[in-house]
């Protein structure tokens, strides 16, 4: 395993770019593909991520299968996890299918977890959308005291405080409390549904 590939070759015909989230971390994360990109907006709100690697490092997987640059790196509270982002009918079909089995077991003698995640676990119930969403306001500038004072209130709901019960007891617009699940300042489920019955959470409490 050596250390990150410098030069990445783009395709023409692949949307590339780099999502900035510096409350997270403070280098930018590179994605070239929209569905690597809904992975990442995912994963930004995953709280037992700490860190986010792009391409981030190369393993030799024999002489059959060669090097192998995964896409992702997810520093965890518990095990890193080597990821993958590949559309199901490559992930599945030969001859990916038994390079990625191979992959899996290289990996795991390294140390780390592997995953191939696809457009099935990604892009189910359309929560990557939910995810973009949440995003977009955690990028909104907020006085302190608003967030300190939203933050005090949901801190007293360990089993969790309707959305829009918390915005209004804070006295502040919902936005306010999505934004705080953007900046991974309150827990929401899984699902990143956000409609203002759905309960958020003082962090903590997993």
């Amino acid at each position: 395993m050596s250390g990150a590939r410098q030069v990445v070759t783009r395709a023409p015909h692949r949307r590339v770019g780099y999502i900035a989230c510096p409350w997270f971390q403070t280098t930018p994360i590179e994605y070239e593909s929209l569905l690597e990109r809904d992975f990442v907006r995912l994963a930004l709100l995953d709280l037992q991520n700490a860190a986010i690697g792009f391409q981030p490092f190369i393993i030799n997987l024999g002489d059959k299968f060669g090097n192998y640059v995964p896409d992702f790196l997810l520093k965890r509270k518990d095990r890193d996890a080597v990821i993958e982002v590949k559309p199901s009918v490559y992930a599945s079909g030969d001859p990916h299918r038994e390079r990625l089995r191979h992959a899996t077991e290289v990996v795991a003698d390294k140390g780390y977890d592997f995953i191939v995640a696809t457009e099935e676990f990604i892009r189910d119930d359309r929560r990557h959308d939910r995810a973009g969403i949440l995003l977009r306001h955690a990028r909104s500038h907020l006085p302190l005291e608003v967030t300190v004072r939203t933050l005090a209130i949901a801190s007293d709901y360990a089993s969790g405080i309707p959305i829009g019960n918390l915005a209004a007891m804070a006295g502040v617009p919902t936005s306010t409390v999505l934004h705080l699940i953007g900046r991974r300042q309150l827990r929401i489920d899984p699902s990143l549904n956000m409609d203002d019955t759905q309960l958020v959470y003082p962090l903590g409490r997993q």
